[in-house]
Protein backbone atom coordinates (compact mmCIF):
# COMPACT_ATOMS: atom_id res chain seq x y z
CA UNK A 1 0.00 0.00 0.00
CA UNK A 2 1.19 3.55 -0.73
CA UNK A 3 2.53 5.35 2.33
CA UNK A 4 0.04 7.59 4.06
CA UNK A 5 -3.10 6.12 2.46
CA UNK A 6 -6.26 6.03 4.55
CA UNK A 7 -7.90 3.40 2.33
CA UNK A 8 -9.32 0.56 4.45
CA UNK A 9 -8.47 -2.88 3.11
CA UNK A 10 -11.45 -5.23 3.30
CA UNK A 11 -12.21 -8.88 2.62
CA UNK A 12 -15.74 -10.17 3.11
CA UNK A 13 -16.48 -6.77 4.64
CA UNK A 14 -13.80 -7.05 7.30
CA UNK A 15 -10.56 -5.13 7.77
CA UNK A 16 -7.16 -6.74 8.22
CA UNK A 17 -7.32 -5.99 11.95
CA UNK A 18 -10.74 -7.62 12.27
CA UNK A 19 -9.60 -10.68 10.31
CA UNK A 20 -6.53 -11.07 12.52
CA UNK A 21 -8.58 -10.67 15.72
CA UNK A 22 -11.23 -13.12 14.53
CA UNK A 23 -8.69 -15.85 13.81
CA UNK A 24 -6.34 -15.13 16.74
CA UNK A 25 -7.88 -17.78 19.04
CA UNK A 26 -6.48 -20.48 16.73
CA UNK A 27 -2.67 -20.11 16.89
CA UNK A 28 -2.13 -22.92 14.37
CA UNK A 29 -3.75 -20.70 11.74
CA UNK A 30 -1.28 -17.82 12.18
CA UNK A 31 0.78 -18.69 9.05
CA UNK A 32 -2.45 -18.90 7.02
CA UNK A 33 -3.62 -15.53 8.38
CA UNK A 34 -0.29 -13.90 7.53
CA UNK A 35 -0.48 -15.22 3.97
CA UNK A 36 -4.11 -14.11 3.66
CA UNK A 37 -3.38 -10.56 4.88
CA UNK A 38 -0.44 -10.30 2.49
CA UNK A 39 -2.68 -11.39 -0.41
CA UNK A 40 -5.27 -8.75 0.52
CA UNK A 41 -2.61 -6.03 0.66
CA UNK A 42 -1.02 -7.07 -2.63
CA UNK A 43 -4.41 -7.16 -4.32
CA UNK A 44 -4.75 -3.40 -3.91
CA UNK A 45 -1.67 -2.91 -6.11
CA UNK A 46 -2.96 -5.02 -9.00
CA UNK A 47 -3.60 -2.37 -11.65
CA UNK A 48 -6.03 -4.33 -13.85
CA UNK A 49 -8.25 -7.40 -13.30
CA UNK A 50 -9.11 -5.79 -9.97
CA UNK A 51 -12.61 -7.27 -9.63
CA UNK A 52 -11.39 -10.80 -10.32
CA UNK A 53 -8.39 -10.33 -8.01
CA UNK A 54 -10.62 -9.16 -5.15
CA UNK A 55 -12.91 -12.13 -5.64
CA UNK A 56 -9.86 -14.37 -5.36
CA UNK A 57 -8.90 -12.59 -2.10
CA UNK A 58 -12.38 -13.22 -0.71
CA UNK A 59 -12.19 -16.87 -1.70
CA UNK A 60 -8.81 -17.20 0.03
CA UNK A 61 -10.47 -15.71 3.11
CA UNK A 62 -13.29 -18.26 2.84
CA UNK A 63 -10.74 -21.05 2.50
CA UNK A 64 -9.06 -19.99 5.77
CA UNK A 65 -12.45 -19.83 7.52
CA UNK A 66 -13.27 -23.30 6.21
CA UNK A 67 -9.95 -24.53 7.59
CA UNK A 68 -10.82 -23.03 10.98
CA UNK A 69 -14.14 -24.90 11.05
CA UNK A 70 -12.38 -28.07 9.95
CA UNK A 71 -9.86 -27.73 12.77
CA UNK A 72 -12.46 -26.84 15.43
CA UNK A 73 -14.53 -29.91 14.56
CA UNK A 74 -11.44 -32.12 14.49
CA UNK A 75 -13.26 -34.34 12.03
CA UNK A 76 -10.13 -36.05 10.79
CA UNK A 77 -6.62 -37.07 11.69
CA UNK A 78 -5.44 -35.14 8.62
CA UNK A 79 -5.70 -31.69 10.21
CA UNK A 80 -2.00 -30.93 9.89
CA UNK A 81 -1.90 -32.24 6.36
CA UNK A 82 -4.96 -30.16 5.42
CA UNK A 83 -3.54 -27.03 7.08
CA UNK A 84 -0.25 -27.45 5.22
CA UNK A 85 -2.10 -27.93 1.93
CA UNK A 86 -4.13 -24.75 2.49
CA UNK A 87 -0.96 -22.83 3.39
CA UNK A 88 0.73 -24.14 0.24
CA UNK A 89 -2.18 -22.90 -1.91
CA UNK A 90 -2.21 -19.52 -0.19
CA UNK A 91 1.55 -19.20 -0.63
CA UNK A 92 1.22 -19.98 -4.34
CA UNK A 93 -1.51 -17.37 -4.69
CA UNK A 94 0.55 -14.87 -2.69
CA UNK A 95 3.44 -15.42 -5.11
CA UNK A 96 1.14 -14.91 -8.10
CA UNK A 97 -0.41 -11.80 -6.55
CA UNK A 98 3.09 -10.39 -5.99
CA UNK A 99 3.87 -10.91 -9.68
CA UNK A 100 0.66 -9.15 -10.76
CA UNK A 101 1.19 -6.25 -8.36
CA UNK A 102 4.76 -5.70 -9.58
CA UNK A 103 3.81 -5.56 -13.26
CA UNK A 104 2.74 -1.93 -13.09
CA UNK A 105 -0.03 -0.32 -15.12
CA UNK A 106 1.32 -0.90 -18.62
CA UNK A 107 2.47 -4.49 -18.32
CA UNK A 108 -0.59 -5.52 -16.32
CA UNK A 109 -2.76 -4.00 -19.04
CA UNK A 110 -0.89 -5.90 -21.75
CA UNK A 111 -1.07 -9.13 -19.74
CA UNK A 112 -4.67 -8.86 -18.53
CA UNK A 113 -5.73 -12.01 -20.43
CA UNK A 114 -2.87 -14.00 -18.90
CA UNK A 115 -3.70 -12.68 -15.42
CA UNK A 116 -7.36 -13.67 -15.86
CA UNK A 117 -6.31 -17.22 -16.77
CA UNK A 118 -3.96 -17.34 -13.78
CA UNK A 119 -6.77 -16.23 -11.45
CA UNK A 120 -9.05 -18.95 -12.83
CA UNK A 121 -6.26 -21.48 -12.26
CA UNK A 122 -5.95 -20.31 -8.63
CA UNK A 123 -9.67 -20.92 -8.12
CA UNK A 124 -9.24 -24.43 -9.52
CA UNK A 125 -6.40 -25.05 -7.05
CA UNK A 126 -8.66 -23.94 -4.21
CA UNK A 127 -11.33 -26.35 -5.49
CA UNK A 128 -8.80 -29.18 -5.42
CA UNK A 129 -7.82 -28.37 -1.85
CA UNK A 130 -11.46 -28.20 -0.72
CA UNK A 131 -12.36 -31.47 -2.40
CA UNK A 132 -9.27 -33.35 -1.22
CA UNK A 133 -9.98 -32.63 2.45
CA UNK A 134 -13.77 -32.23 2.30
CA UNK A 135 -13.60 -28.72 3.70
CA UNK A 136 -16.97 -27.07 4.36
CA UNK A 137 -18.16 -23.62 5.37
CA UNK A 138 -21.38 -21.72 5.82
CA UNK A 139 -20.00 -19.51 3.01
CA UNK A 140 -20.64 -20.71 -0.54
CA UNK A 141 -17.21 -21.92 -1.58
CA UNK A 142 -17.87 -23.95 -4.72
CA UNK A 143 -20.00 -21.70 -6.95
CA UNK A 144 -17.34 -19.19 -7.93
CA UNK A 145 -17.44 -19.46 -11.74
CA UNK A 146 -20.55 -17.32 -12.35
CA UNK A 147 -19.20 -14.50 -10.21
CA UNK A 148 -15.77 -14.85 -11.84
CA UNK A 149 -17.31 -14.43 -15.30
CA UNK A 150 -19.22 -11.38 -14.09
CA UNK A 151 -16.01 -9.90 -12.67
CA UNK A 152 -14.21 -10.57 -15.95
CA UNK A 153 -16.82 -8.49 -17.76
CA UNK A 154 -16.45 -5.70 -15.22
CA UNK A 155 -12.66 -5.79 -15.57
CA UNK A 156 -12.91 -5.77 -19.37
CA UNK A 157 -15.23 -2.75 -19.31
CA UNK A 158 -12.79 -0.90 -17.07
CA UNK A 159 -9.97 -1.87 -19.43
CA UNK A 160 -11.81 -0.37 -22.40
CA UNK A 161 -12.47 2.82 -20.44
CA UNK A 162 -8.79 2.99 -19.52
CA UNK A 163 -7.69 2.48 -23.12
CA UNK A 164 -10.01 5.27 -24.25
CA UNK A 165 -8.60 7.84 -21.79
CA UNK A 166 -6.25 9.98 -23.88
CA UNK A 167 -4.27 11.56 -21.05
CA UNK A 168 -3.79 8.29 -19.18
CA UNK A 169 -2.68 6.37 -22.25
CA UNK A 170 -0.33 9.18 -23.30
CA UNK A 171 1.41 8.78 -19.94
CA UNK A 172 1.67 5.06 -20.60
CA UNK A 173 3.28 5.82 -23.96
CA UNK A 174 5.96 7.88 -22.23
CA UNK A 175 6.68 4.94 -19.97
CA UNK A 176 6.79 2.54 -22.89
CA UNK A 177 9.37 4.46 -24.86
CA UNK A 178 12.00 2.83 -22.65
CA UNK A 179 10.48 -0.64 -23.11
CA UNK A 180 10.75 -3.11 -25.92
CA UNK A 181 9.13 -2.23 -29.22
CA UNK A 182 7.13 -5.44 -28.97
CA UNK A 183 5.16 -3.96 -26.08
CA UNK A 184 4.10 -1.05 -28.27
CA UNK A 185 2.90 -3.43 -30.96
CA UNK A 186 1.02 -5.43 -28.36
CA UNK A 187 -0.70 -2.29 -27.11
CA UNK A 188 -1.67 -1.35 -30.67
CA UNK A 189 -3.18 -4.80 -31.22
CA UNK A 190 -5.17 -4.49 -28.00
CA UNK A 191 -6.48 -1.05 -28.93
CA UNK A 192 -7.45 -2.16 -32.43
CA UNK A 193 -9.29 -5.18 -31.01
CA UNK A 194 -11.07 -2.94 -28.50
CA UNK A 195 -12.18 -0.65 -31.33
CA UNK A 196 -13.78 -3.63 -33.07
CA UNK A 197 -15.65 -4.61 -29.92
CA UNK A 198 -16.93 -1.09 -29.33
CA UNK A 199 -17.89 0.19 -32.81
CA UNK A 200 -21.50 0.59 -31.76
CA UNK A 201 -20.78 2.03 -28.31
CA UNK A 202 -20.69 5.67 -27.33
CA UNK A 203 -18.92 7.86 -29.85
CA UNK A 204 -16.71 9.32 -27.12
CA UNK A 205 -15.42 5.87 -26.16
CA UNK A 206 -14.64 4.88 -29.76
CA UNK A 207 -12.99 8.24 -30.42
CA UNK A 208 -10.76 7.82 -27.37
CA UNK A 209 -9.69 4.36 -28.51
CA UNK A 210 -8.99 5.67 -32.02
CA UNK A 211 -6.97 8.63 -30.78
CA UNK A 212 -4.86 6.52 -28.45
CA UNK A 213 -4.22 3.94 -31.16
CA UNK A 214 -3.03 6.73 -33.46
CA UNK A 215 -0.71 8.03 -30.71
CA UNK A 216 0.81 4.59 -30.31
CA UNK A 217 1.19 4.11 -34.05
CA UNK A 218 2.95 7.47 -34.38
CA UNK A 219 5.22 6.71 -31.44
CA UNK A 220 6.02 3.19 -32.64
CA UNK A 221 6.35 4.16 -36.34
CA UNK A 222 4.63 0.93 -37.28
CA UNK A 223 1.55 0.06 -39.31
CA UNK A 224 -1.43 -1.44 -37.51
CA UNK A 225 -1.16 -5.12 -36.55
CA UNK A 226 -4.26 -5.94 -38.62
CA UNK A 227 -4.25 -4.10 -41.94
CA UNK A 228 -7.77 -5.29 -42.76
CA UNK A 229 -9.45 -2.23 -41.28
CA UNK A 230 -12.86 -3.43 -40.13
CA UNK A 231 -13.17 -1.79 -36.71
CA UNK A 232 -14.11 1.73 -37.76
CA UNK A 233 -10.51 2.88 -38.22
CA UNK A 234 -11.48 4.93 -41.30
CA UNK A 235 -14.41 7.28 -41.87
CA UNK A 236 -15.32 8.74 -45.26
CA UNK A 237 -15.66 12.53 -45.58
CA UNK A 238 -18.17 13.53 -48.22
CA UNK A 239 -20.15 11.46 -50.70
CA UNK A 240 -18.29 12.23 -53.92
CA UNK A 241 -14.72 11.36 -54.98
CA UNK A 242 -12.27 14.24 -54.87
CA UNK A 243 -10.30 12.90 -57.83
CA UNK A 244 -9.37 9.84 -59.83
CA UNK A 245 -5.91 8.33 -59.72
CA UNK A 246 -3.70 9.17 -62.67
CA UNK A 247 -3.64 5.47 -63.56
CA UNK A 248 -7.40 5.43 -63.89
CA UNK A 249 -7.54 2.49 -61.50
CA UNK A 250 -9.21 4.20 -58.58
CA UNK A 251 -11.77 6.71 -57.39
CA UNK A 252 -10.28 8.66 -54.49
CA UNK A 253 -12.33 9.97 -51.56
CA UNK A 254 -11.21 12.00 -48.59
CA UNK A 255 -11.30 10.19 -45.26
CA UNK A 256 -10.27 10.42 -41.61
CA UNK A 257 -7.97 7.77 -40.16
CA UNK A 258 -8.23 6.94 -36.43
CA UNK A 259 -9.97 10.26 -35.94
CA UNK A 260 -6.64 12.05 -36.37
CA UNK A 261 -5.26 12.07 -39.92
CA UNK A 262 -6.69 12.89 -43.34
CA UNK A 263 -6.31 9.99 -45.75
CA UNK A 264 -7.01 8.95 -49.31
CA UNK A 265 -9.68 6.28 -49.59
CA UNK A 266 -9.03 4.63 -52.96
CA UNK A 267 -12.00 2.60 -54.18
CA UNK A 268 -11.31 -0.09 -56.78
CA UNK A 269 -14.60 -0.35 -58.65
CA UNK A 270 -13.32 -2.95 -61.09
CA UNK A 271 -13.16 -5.75 -58.51
CA UNK A 272 -15.32 -7.21 -55.75
CA UNK A 273 -14.13 -7.83 -52.22
CA UNK A 274 -14.73 -11.58 -52.11
CA UNK A 275 -12.80 -14.03 -49.94
CA UNK A 276 -10.25 -14.75 -52.67
CA UNK A 277 -9.40 -11.07 -53.06
CA UNK A 278 -9.34 -10.56 -49.29
CA UNK A 279 -6.69 -13.25 -49.03
CA UNK A 280 -4.72 -11.60 -51.82
CA UNK A 281 -4.90 -8.21 -50.13
CA UNK A 282 -3.68 -9.76 -46.87
CA UNK A 283 -0.68 -11.27 -48.64
CA UNK A 284 0.12 -7.99 -50.37
CA UNK A 285 -0.37 -6.06 -47.10
CA UNK A 286 2.49 -8.02 -45.52
CA UNK A 287 4.73 -6.91 -48.38
CA UNK A 288 3.61 -3.29 -47.99
CA UNK A 289 4.36 -3.46 -44.27
CA UNK A 290 7.90 -4.70 -44.95
CA UNK A 291 8.44 -1.97 -47.53
CA UNK A 292 7.22 0.64 -45.04
CA UNK A 293 9.76 -0.58 -42.48
CA UNK A 294 12.57 0.05 -44.96
CA UNK A 295 11.26 3.17 -46.70
CA UNK A 296 9.33 4.95 -43.89
CA UNK A 297 7.40 6.95 -46.52
CA UNK A 298 10.46 8.52 -48.12
CA UNK A 299 9.70 7.30 -51.64
CA UNK A 300 6.66 5.06 -51.35
CA UNK A 301 3.31 6.30 -50.10
CA UNK A 302 2.53 4.39 -46.88
CA UNK A 303 -0.28 1.88 -47.22
CA UNK A 304 -2.32 1.92 -44.02
CA UNK A 305 -4.61 -0.97 -44.91
CA UNK A 306 -7.65 -2.08 -46.85
CA UNK A 307 -11.36 -2.19 -46.08
CA UNK A 308 -14.90 -1.78 -47.37
CA UNK A 309 -16.80 1.46 -46.95
CA UNK A 310 -20.53 1.84 -46.30
CA UNK A 311 -21.28 -1.76 -47.14
CA UNK A 312 -20.14 -1.44 -50.75
CA UNK A 313 -18.83 -4.60 -52.47
CA UNK A 314 -15.62 -2.95 -53.69
CA UNK A 315 -12.31 -2.94 -51.80
CA UNK A 316 -10.72 0.30 -50.62
CA UNK A 317 -7.05 1.10 -50.08
CA UNK A 318 -6.10 3.60 -47.38
CA UNK A 319 -3.05 5.85 -47.60
CA UNK A 320 -2.07 9.33 -46.32
CA UNK A 321 -3.79 12.32 -47.86
CA UNK A 322 -1.70 13.98 -50.56
CA UNK A 323 -3.00 17.51 -50.95
CA UNK A 324 -0.85 18.11 -54.02
CA UNK A 325 -2.53 15.29 -55.91
CA UNK A 326 -0.76 13.37 -58.65
CA UNK A 327 2.51 14.33 -60.29
CA UNK A 328 1.02 15.76 -63.48
CA UNK A 329 -1.31 18.05 -61.54
CA UNK A 330 1.58 19.21 -59.36
CA UNK A 331 4.09 19.98 -62.11
CA UNK A 332 1.45 21.83 -64.12
CA UNK A 333 0.68 24.02 -61.14
CA UNK A 334 4.35 24.58 -60.21
CA UNK A 335 6.12 24.44 -63.57
CA UNK A 336 8.64 27.23 -63.02
CA UNK A 337 9.59 26.20 -59.47
CA UNK A 338 9.90 22.44 -59.98
CA UNK A 339 13.39 20.95 -60.29
CA UNK A 340 12.41 18.29 -62.83
CA UNK A 341 15.73 16.50 -62.66
CA UNK A 342 15.46 16.11 -58.90
CA UNK A 343 11.75 15.38 -59.15
CA UNK A 344 12.30 12.44 -61.48
CA UNK A 345 15.22 11.33 -59.31
CA UNK A 346 12.77 10.46 -56.54
CA UNK A 347 10.93 7.99 -58.74
CA UNK A 348 11.94 4.40 -58.18
CA UNK A 349 9.23 2.35 -59.81
CA UNK A 350 5.52 2.17 -60.56
CA UNK A 351 3.02 4.20 -62.52
CA UNK A 352 1.05 6.23 -60.02
CA UNK A 353 3.04 9.07 -58.47
CA UNK A 354 1.69 11.34 -55.76
CA UNK A 355 3.34 14.41 -54.27
CA UNK A 356 3.79 14.91 -50.54
CA UNK A 357 3.48 18.18 -48.63
CA UNK A 358 7.16 18.96 -49.35
CA UNK A 359 6.62 18.71 -53.09
CA UNK A 360 8.43 15.38 -53.39
CA UNK A 361 6.98 12.64 -55.64
CA UNK A 362 6.03 9.41 -53.91
CA UNK A 363 5.17 6.05 -55.45
CA UNK A 364 1.77 4.63 -54.51
CA UNK A 365 -0.73 1.92 -55.50
CA UNK A 366 2.20 -0.46 -55.09
CA UNK A 367 1.10 -3.84 -56.46
CA UNK A 368 -2.51 -2.85 -57.05
CA UNK A 369 -2.17 -3.43 -60.79
CA UNK A 370 -1.17 -7.03 -60.14
CA UNK A 371 -4.04 -7.53 -57.69
CA UNK A 372 -6.58 -6.32 -60.23
CA UNK A 373 -4.88 -8.31 -62.95
CA UNK A 374 -5.21 -11.50 -60.90
CA UNK A 375 -8.77 -10.70 -59.82
CA UNK A 376 -10.00 -10.15 -63.37
CA UNK A 377 -8.05 -13.14 -64.73
CA UNK A 378 -7.22 -11.00 -67.75
CA UNK A 379 -4.29 -8.79 -68.68
CA UNK A 380 -4.56 -5.45 -66.94
CA UNK A 381 -4.77 -3.49 -70.17
CA UNK A 382 -7.70 -5.61 -71.27
CA UNK A 383 -9.68 -5.04 -68.09
CA UNK A 384 -12.80 -2.92 -68.03
CA UNK A 385 -12.08 0.75 -67.41
CA UNK A 386 -8.34 0.36 -68.04
CA UNK A 387 -8.12 1.51 -71.65
CA UNK A 388 -6.10 4.66 -70.89
CA UNK A 389 -3.55 2.43 -69.15
CA UNK A 390 -2.49 1.20 -72.57
CA UNK A 391 -0.70 4.49 -73.18
CA UNK A 392 1.80 3.51 -70.48
CA UNK A 393 1.94 -0.26 -71.01
CA UNK A 394 4.70 -2.25 -72.68
CA UNK A 395 3.84 -4.13 -75.90
CA UNK A 396 4.13 -7.52 -74.20
CA UNK A 397 1.32 -6.51 -71.85
CA UNK A 398 -1.05 -6.88 -74.81
CA UNK A 399 0.03 -10.44 -75.51
CA UNK A 400 -1.00 -13.68 -73.81
CA UNK A 401 -1.34 -13.28 -70.05
CA UNK A 402 0.26 -9.84 -70.07
CA UNK A 403 2.66 -10.65 -67.24
CA UNK A 404 3.96 -7.71 -65.22
CA UNK A 405 7.73 -7.57 -64.74
CA UNK A 406 10.63 -5.24 -63.98
CA UNK A 407 10.95 -4.66 -67.73
CA UNK A 408 7.29 -3.59 -68.05
CA UNK A 409 7.83 -1.26 -65.07
CA UNK A 410 10.79 0.38 -66.84
CA UNK A 411 8.70 0.87 -69.98
CA UNK A 412 5.91 2.50 -67.96
CA UNK A 413 8.39 4.55 -65.94
CA UNK A 414 9.76 6.07 -69.15
CA UNK A 415 6.23 6.95 -70.27
CA UNK A 416 5.57 8.55 -66.89
CA UNK A 417 8.75 10.65 -67.13
CA UNK A 418 7.69 11.74 -70.61
CA UNK A 419 4.34 12.80 -69.18
CA UNK A 420 6.02 14.78 -66.39
CA UNK A 421 8.35 16.56 -68.80
CA UNK A 422 5.68 17.38 -71.42
CA UNK A 423 2.64 17.86 -69.13
CA UNK A 424 0.79 15.56 -71.54
CA UNK A 425 -0.16 11.89 -71.68
CA UNK A 426 2.02 9.62 -73.86
CA UNK A 427 0.85 9.63 -77.50
CA UNK A 428 -0.93 12.89 -76.76
CA UNK A 429 -1.35 13.47 -80.50
CA UNK A 430 -3.67 10.44 -80.61
CA UNK A 431 -7.09 11.07 -79.11
CA UNK A 432 -8.42 7.54 -78.69
CA UNK A 433 -6.87 5.23 -76.10
CA UNK A 434 -7.25 2.09 -78.21
CA UNK A 435 -5.41 3.63 -81.13
CA UNK A 436 -2.64 4.84 -78.82
CA UNK A 437 -2.37 1.36 -77.32
CA UNK A 438 -2.05 -0.08 -80.81
CA UNK A 439 0.91 2.20 -81.49
CA UNK A 440 2.68 0.67 -78.50
CA UNK A 441 1.66 -2.86 -79.48
CA UNK A 442 3.12 -2.38 -82.95
CA UNK A 443 6.40 -1.19 -81.48
CA UNK A 444 6.15 2.55 -82.08
CA UNK A 445 7.00 4.99 -79.31
CA UNK A 446 5.85 8.61 -78.92
CA UNK A 447 7.59 11.20 -81.11
CA UNK A 448 10.21 13.39 -79.47
CA UNK A 449 8.68 16.66 -78.27
CA UNK A 450 10.21 19.82 -79.70
CA UNK A 451 8.72 22.55 -77.51
CA UNK A 452 11.33 24.83 -75.85
CA UNK A 453 9.69 24.49 -72.44
CA UNK A 454 10.16 20.70 -72.59
CA UNK A 455 13.89 21.16 -73.16
CA UNK A 456 13.98 23.67 -70.30
CA UNK A 457 12.48 21.06 -67.98
CA UNK A 458 15.36 18.69 -68.73
CA UNK A 459 14.33 16.48 -71.64
CA UNK A 460 17.59 16.74 -73.57
CA UNK A 461 19.41 14.28 -75.79
CA UNK A 462 20.65 12.02 -72.98
CA UNK A 463 17.26 11.72 -71.32
CA UNK A 464 15.53 11.09 -74.65
CA UNK A 465 18.04 8.34 -75.49
CA UNK A 466 17.34 6.71 -72.12
CA UNK A 467 13.58 6.87 -72.68
CA UNK A 468 13.81 5.40 -76.17
CA UNK A 469 15.95 2.54 -74.85
CA UNK A 470 13.28 1.89 -72.23
CA UNK A 471 10.68 1.45 -74.99
CA UNK A 472 12.62 -1.32 -76.72
CA UNK A 473 10.48 -4.16 -78.09
CA UNK A 474 12.95 -6.57 -76.49
CA UNK A 475 12.36 -6.41 -72.69
CA UNK A 476 15.87 -7.64 -71.86
CA UNK A 477 17.39 -4.69 -73.73
CA UNK A 478 15.64 -2.09 -71.57
CA UNK A 479 17.84 -0.34 -68.99
CA UNK A 480 17.57 -1.31 -65.34
CA UNK A 481 16.16 0.94 -62.64
CA UNK A 482 19.71 1.37 -61.34
CA UNK A 483 20.69 3.16 -64.54
CA UNK A 484 17.85 5.61 -63.93
CA UNK A 485 18.90 6.12 -60.35
CA UNK A 486 22.54 6.63 -61.31
CA UNK A 487 21.58 9.17 -63.96
CA UNK A 488 18.98 11.20 -62.08
CA UNK A 489 20.74 11.20 -58.71
CA UNK A 490 24.26 11.97 -59.92
CA UNK A 491 25.76 15.23 -58.76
Amino acid sequence: MPTGTTHLLLSLGKSLAQITAELAPVPALFPLVDALCSIIQLCENVAHNRHAARQLCDRCHILVLAMREYQEKAVSDNITQARNAVLEKLTDIQFKMTEWANLGRVKSLLNQDIIAKDIAACHTQIDDCINNFHLTSHFEIHEWMAQFQKNQRLDHNELIQSLSQVQETTQQIEIQTTEMNAMMKQMMAMLQKAMGENQQNAATLHKGLSTNLYHYQTQCKELLPDMHLQSGEVKKIGKNPVRKSSSGLLDIYEGLYLGSERVDIKVIHSMNFDEKNKRRFRREAKLWAEIWKRDQGEHIVPFYGFCQMDGEPHPCMISPWQKNGDALTYVKANDLSVDYFQFVGHIVRGLTILVNDKGQPLLSDFGVSKIIDDASEAPLTQSSGMLDKGRYSAPEMFQGDGVLSAATDIYSLAMTILEIMTHKQPFSHIKHHLKASREAYEGRHPPRPTEPEVSRRGLGDEVWTLLVASWSLVPSKRPSINIYLDYFTKG
